[in-house]
């Protein structure tokens, strides 16, 4: 082999090198650095983000101040809870479940007792809220649930024990009366449990069997005891007034 057949392969063999290294030094340059998605500057931010993500309408952003961003964890709908959580507003849903409206009323005054303003759907004569809830604050559930101020505790079914990050060894056994009479209970308690915004932590709470309680879940006293229940039909809303 010549010199100069030996020399043009030294240089095919350096050409690949020598692209990456000009690609490398073009990733770096100041143009591509100005295009980078960065992360939101304040709550405000924050907020409209997930906004956009969830596709809903949030009406009252005006009142968020400017505010330092909040940690977040959980699906969407429990990150736009825990931005919410120092104000009070309402949350609209659709037939499904789903947040489509959400009104932010005011910023909560720390020397004032709160308010939590709900609204409600109907199922036959209950009247039904949202709440999320966790056993061990890891795992949360969001779901609607009865105002049953006769249950003495909030009731739910066997099948989300596991789904609150809790175990059958965290639970004690009990009879427990129901409406077909009594029955076998599991009994223990969540870390926490929210309702408009609002968290209310340790509530007890007691597992039943799931053909007992159908697609029922009870928000009872145990969670309900520390407000005064307002219901206004007219404005479909429950209002819970901190005692």
């Amino acid at each position: 082999m010549n010199k100069k057949h030996q020399l043009n392969q030294k240089l095919k063999l350096a050409a690949p090198i020598l692209l990456c290294g000009c690609l490398l030094q073009t990733h770096q340059g100041p143009v591509n650095a100005s295009t980078e998605p960065t992360d939101p500057i304040d709550l405000y931010a924050q907020i409209t983000a997930i906004q956009s993500q969830m596709h809903i309408n949030i009406v009252g952003l005006d009142k968020i101040q400017n505010e330092e961003t909040i940690k977040t964890r959980g699906t969407l709908e429990q990150q736009i809870t825990q931005l919410l959580a120092s104000y009070n507003h309402i949350v609209s849903r659709t037939a499904k479940g789903e947040i489509e409206r959400i009104v932010i009323v005011n910023k909560k005054q720390k020397s004032e007792k709160q308010n939590i303003i709900l609204p409600t759907t109907h199922r036959g004569n209950h009247y039904m809220v949202s709440a999320s809830l966790t056993g061990d604050g890891s795992l949360w559930e969001s779901m609607e649930m009865i105002i049953d101020t006769g249950a003495d505790i909030v009731v739910l079914p066997a099948s989300m024990i596991t789904k609150l990050g809790l175990s059958n060894t965290q639970l004690s056994s009990q009879k427990m009366q129901t409406a077909n009479g009594l029955t076998d209970a599991k009994i223990g308690t969540l870390q926490a449990l929210t309702l408009g915004g609002e968290t209310i932590n340790n509530v007890q709470v007691a597992f039943i069997a799931d053909k007992l309680l159908g697609a029922h879940r009870l928000l009872g006293m145990s969670a309900l005891n520390r407000y005064q229940i307002n219901i206004d039909d007219q404005n479909q809303s429950i209002t819970l007034i901190k005692k």
